[in-house]
């Protein structure tokens, strides 16, 4: 059975019993406060995470369909986190794979010339070897970091599998307010009027 999708995504012909009832379930799960573009509490420290959670707000409103509403903010925090972790193990998988090449020309070059006895050559063998197994060991972690973050992307409709294909409509650009509209939400300060001056004596 396919794995249920909200109705703004839903492009099969339904009945208006069915829409009805499909549109009056989310909106009884659906929290009052959206999302705020500020990154919460959790992603504090976290420049890259926060980076992400404010593109990935704007881009959720602009959409024309509720992706995600508030009762997704921790799901949204972990994505963010787990992005941000799996570009510090890139970068710790950089300098692990580093020190082995280094390990690796250091042991060849000293194997060529003769200049180390047998045991000291088992030392750098093995130097080399833990470096390659660093290597192996952050691979296998940022694996799974990828896996894990694969899912979230399927939770927050961020694959195209899981939009099975339908793009909700980006909204439509909204009118440039008025002057006076600007006013009153208090975008802009009011003009005041200016004191007349007194008549010279």
């Amino acid at each position: 059975m396919p794995v249920k999708k909200p109705a703004s995504l839903i492009t099969r012909a339904e009945t208006k019993a069915v829409r009805k009832k499909r549109a009056d379930g989310e909106a009884a799960l659906r929290p009052r406060d959206p999302l705020r573009v500020k990154p919460p509490a959790r992603l504090i420290g976290h420049p890259v995470a926060s980076a992400l959670w404010r593109r990935m707000i704007a881009m959720y409103n602009s959409l024309g369909a509720e992706i995600v509403t508030r009762l997704d903010q921790d799901m949204l925090v972990d994505y963010c986190l787990l992005d941000e972790q799996s570009g510090e193990m890139d970068r710790l998988r950089a300098v692990a794979m580093k020190n082995y090449e280094r390990a690796q020309r250091t042991l060849d070059r000293k194997a060529e010339k003769g200049e180390v006895d047998l045991k000291l050559l088992i030392k750098w063998q093995d130097s080399v070897n833990w470096s390659l197994g660093e290597v192996v060991k952050l691979d296998a972690r940022v694996d799974r970091k990828r896996a894990l973050l694969h899912i979230l992307r399927q939770s927050l409709y961020l694959t195209p599998r899981s939009r099975a294909g339908v793009a909700p409509p980006e909204k439509p650009p909204e009118e440039p307010k008025s002057e006076m509209a600007k006013i009153i939400d208090g975008q802009l300060p009011g003009k005041q009027s200016k004191k007349p001056k007194k008549a010279d004596r």
